[in-house]
C-alpha cells in the first residue's frame, strides 16, 4: 500500500489526495463570493498536484461560466518568496485580481505580505486563498482561508484498509483511493468590494 504516492505501474493501492476537487473547492469558494479574476500561485508544473489543481482551478471557473485566462496564473516553488513575488507581479497588472488562490500555505504566506507592503487590505480589498492548512494558517493576519490536504484521513484509511485485509485475508486489488479535504474559512476571503 502507498500513502499519498503511486507506483508507474498502478499495481498497489494508492491512498492519494483528491487534488482536482481540492483545487476546485478553493476556487469555487472564490466564485461564491462574486470573484470573477482570481489569479493563481501555482507549485512547481511538473508535479502531479500543480497538475491537478490547475485542473480544479479551471473547472471551477468554467462551473462559474468564467473563462480561464492564463495571464491571471503563475508557476511557484511552495515557498514564500516565490509567492511574494508572483502576487505583487498579479497585484501590480492594470486589471489586477480580485482574489488569489495559492498552491500552498507557505507561498500565501507571501501573498499576504505582498499585499500589505502594497496597502492592499485582506479582505476587504483583496481575498487570498491557500492550501494544505499547515499550523501557520491559524496565526496570519488575518487567519488564513485555506484547503486541508487530508493527511490524517489518508493515513486513518489506510490503516483501516489493512486492518481490513489482515484480519479477513483478503487479498488485495490495485486501486487508487482519493480522500477530498475540506475547506477552512477563516478571515482572508470575503465578497469583492465595488470598485
Amino acid at each position: 500500500m502507498l500513502l499519498n504516492c503511486y507506483g508507474e505501474a498502478r499495481r498497489h493501492i494508492s491512498i492519494l489526495p483528491g487534488e482536482v476537487a481540492g483545487g476546485f473547492t478553493a476556487t469555487a469558494h472564490l466564485t461564491g463570493l462574486g470573484h470573477r479574476r482570481i489569479g493563481f500561485i501555482n507549485g512547481e508544473p511538473w508535479m502531479d498536484a500543480s497538475i491537478d489543481r490547475l485542473k480544479g482551478y479551471r473547472q471551477a471557473l468554467a462551473t462559474a461560466d468564467i473563462a480561464f485566462d492564463e495571464t491571471l496564473v503563475r508557476s511557484g516553488d511552495w515557498l514564500p518568496l516565490t509567492g511574494y513575488h508572483h502576487a505583487r507581479d498579479l497585484l501590480s497588472t492594470d486589471n489586477p485580481p480580485t482574489a488569489i488562490f495559492c498552491g500552498n500555505d507557505l507561498m500565501a504566506l507571501g501573498a499576504l505580505e505582498a499585499a500589505n507592503e502594497m496597502g492592499i487590505k485582506v479582505p476587504v480589498e483583496l481575498s487570498v486563498m491557500g492550501y494544505d492548512d499547515q499550523e501557520l494558517a491559524r496565526y496570519t493576519h488575518p487567519r488564513l482561508s485555506t484547503l486541508v490536504l487530508p493527511n490524517y484521513e489518508m493515513g486513518q484509511r489506510a490503516t483501516e484498509m489493512l486492518i481490513d485485509m489482515v484480519a479477513h485475508h483478503k487479498q488485495f486489488r490495485p486501486m487508487t483511493v482519493k480522500i477530498d479535504g475540506p475547506l477552512v474559512v477563516r478571515e482572508t476571503t470575503a465578497s469583492p468590494r465595488l470598485r
